[in-house]
């Protein structure tokens, strides 16, 4: 079996990602793992052995294990979204890669669906398998059962193999001692525990239409996990995407449905494979500051005394940026206009450069926004942009304020999210929930 792939690590935010390579064609396939994963432990199951052996017939396959499983470094506390797609870059760049297909399983659906709509240039097309737009039921979204009882019936008998009933009940109880091994290997309850806090927060549905990229969806009739309702959600509402609904395999596409789903694939990708994608547009994460008082300020201290100032905070604002992965835009007077492709690390910048500025007596105010932005040269504009600029006007002195839209991709995180309730934007259709962000004491 060893001859069959390269086992390979690369390294993504100080961890150790481990990935295999199987497979020589040209045509590159990252097959982004769902809720658990181990390379190897994997490749005991002979099914989804026929499933990558299959695979890389057609592609040079590339699957890993998440960081905090199987053979990444362990870490109990979960990756949140943009550290999942982090990985993913990790191996593009390990890899030298330019252009390639992604497949995404379960949670690896949302993450290979962010990721190419973050990434477009380096995405062909995106296909993903029992995926959703939200692990939990919601008064708008009743496609999922209330986060407890995924939680309860997962952890409550972790390492049992009892997953198994779940995710392909039709080889059950055959394969339940596969299911043990496999449960026990991947992690411990708590990374378990972790992972699934994860799931229970992340919620893609207002990213859904800003993916431009083809995208297939396949989804089993009898997947008991991630009901058939959330795969035609998907569908419904990415622009243009393409549905197949499978009679049987369950949540896993390496049983019942195994060649057909093989053949649905490399059809799709090789319909796709040729589309030439701009990169002028593409999901960011759009960051406006404005200054307090600048008025006040410059007139009391002069222009020169000012200018000096503005310089010191220009600097700031710049290397501040730049060290969470951001891009600044352009100064914008008494602020400044970035975007990131990260939610998470926009609001350590964010938060960051309040207290730098704190620091040399200029108070800012900071309004985040995720969705699509259409470059135009070093530039940004979309509704996007202008939706950031609106919710910068709502923000109280010295705070950081993010939408809904950026709420809902965060995960895990290191602040503390509060709703301010519902505003009315200038311009702008509707109310628009915003949150201000603070440091957890």
């Amino acid at each position: 079996m060893s001859e069959e792939y390269v086992l390979k690590y690369t390294e993504s935010g100080g961890l150790t990602i481990a990935y295999q390579v199987w497979g020589s064609s040209n045509e590159t396939l990252i097959y982004v793992p769902g809720m658990i994963s181990h390379l190897e432990a994997a490749l005991g199951d002979p099914e989804y052995l026929s499933w990558i052996r299959g695979l890389s017939k057609f592609f040079k396959v590339i699957i890993f294990d998440k960081r905090g499983q199987g053979l990444s470094d362990r870490d109990a506390s979960a990756p949140n979204l943009e550290e999942r797609m982090d990985d993913i870059s990790s191996i593009v760049k390990a890899e030298e890669l330019k252009k390639f297909f992604l497949l995404g399983l379960s949670e690896g659906a949302s993450i290979s669906l962010i990721y190419a709509a973050t990434y477009p240039q380096n995405v062909k097309s995106v296909a993903v398998f029992g995926g959703t737009a939200r692990f939990t039921r919601s008064d708008d979204y009743r496609f999922m059962p209330e986060a407890g009882k995924i939680k309860e019936n997962l952890l409550s008998n972790w390492g049992t193999g009892s997953s198994g009933y779940i995710f392909c009940p039709q080889k059950m109880p055959a394969k339940q001692a596969d299911f043990a091994k496999l449960e026990r290997m991947v992690c411990n309850p708590k990374t378990l525990e972790s992972v699934l806090d994860l799931l229970t927060r992340v919620d893609i549905r207002a990213s859904l239409p800003d993916i431009n990229l083809p995208v297939l969806v396949l989804h089993s009739r009898d997947d008991l996990a991630v009901s058939k309702l959330n795969g035609r959600y998907l569908a419904d509402n990415i622009g243009g995407s393409k549905y197949i609904e499978y009679p049987s395999g369950g949540h896993l596409p390496w049983h019942d449905e195994r060649e057909n789903i093989i053949k649905d694939l490399v059809t799709f990708f090789s319909e796709t494979g040729s589309d030439s994608k701009s990169a002028d547009r593409n999901l960011a994460t759009i960051l406006f500051t404005d200054i307090e008082e600048s008025t006040k300020q410059m007139t009391e201290m002069g222009d020169m005394q000012w200018s000096e100032k503005m310089n010191k905070h220009d600097e700031i604002m710049k290397n501040t940026i730049e060290n969470f992965n951001g891009k600044l835009i352009k100064n914008t007077g008494d602020g400044v206009l970035a975007v990131f492709d990260g939610p998470a690390r926009s609001i350590e910048s964010a938060i960051s450069s309040i207290e730098k500025l704190n620091e040399i007596d200029l108070k800012i105010r900071c309004s985040l926004h995720v969705g699509e932005v259409i470059w135009r040269n070093d530039d940004v504009t979309g509704i996007a942009v202008n939706i950031a600029a609106r919710a910068l006007e709502k923000c109280p002195g010295s705070r950081v304020i993010i939408t809904k839209n950026l709420k809902d991709l965060l995960g895990r995180t290191k602040f503390s999210v509060i709703s301010m309730g519902d505003f009315n934007l200038k311009g702008l259709d509707g109310n628009w929930e915003l949150f201000k962000v603070e440091k957890h004491q």
